[in-house]
């Protein structure tokens, strides 16, 4: 087990808010954290909400429900998560292991994720094997929520 604080993956703040299959482990994972700081990004704020916008578009959601995720969520946020900026060696660092030729499959907000939890020695918490096998093949602390 880790003892790093989290820096917490868009997918698992959308499964908690989009009630998604998710929603029971990320749940769980969140009450187990009591009190420890839990970190995201500016990016996680932006695809949890282009991820809304998209299930507003696909009418998954209405205009209401999506206003109202997107209000709580920003409550649970300043109540509960602290935020990080991305900053130029971020992006430079993240895109050094997409161009490594050996290195893990990796997804550029996935690296983006990654760069940042390094940079300010932080834990992944992730709900994707696929960021979180990658965060493991770069010797990377995270935890699979499952």
């Amino acid at each position: 087990m880790n003892d790093a604080p989290f820096y917490v993956d868009s997918c698992v703040v959308l499964s908690l808010f989009l009630g998604d299959s998710g929603y029971g482990a990320a749940e769980q994972w969140l009450f187990n954290q009591g009190d420890q700081p839990l970190w995201v990004s500016h990016w996680v704020l932006l695809e949890f909400a282009g991820v809304v916008a998209l299930c507003l578009r696909r009418s998954a959601l209405t205009t209401q429900r999506a206003l109202a995720i997107q209000s709580e969520f920003e409550c649970f946020r300043q109540e509960r998560l602290s935020l990080l900026e991305p900053r130029g060696g971020d992006y430079l660092q993240a895109r050094q292991w997409l161009e490594q030729q050996e290195g893990p499959p990796l997804r550029s907000g996935d690296a983006l994720h990654l760069a940042l939890a390094k940079r300010h020695n932080l834990a992944i918490a992730s709900a994707d094997q696929g960021l979180t096998r990658a965060a493991d093949a770069l010797n990377l602390p995270c935890q699979l929520i499952r």
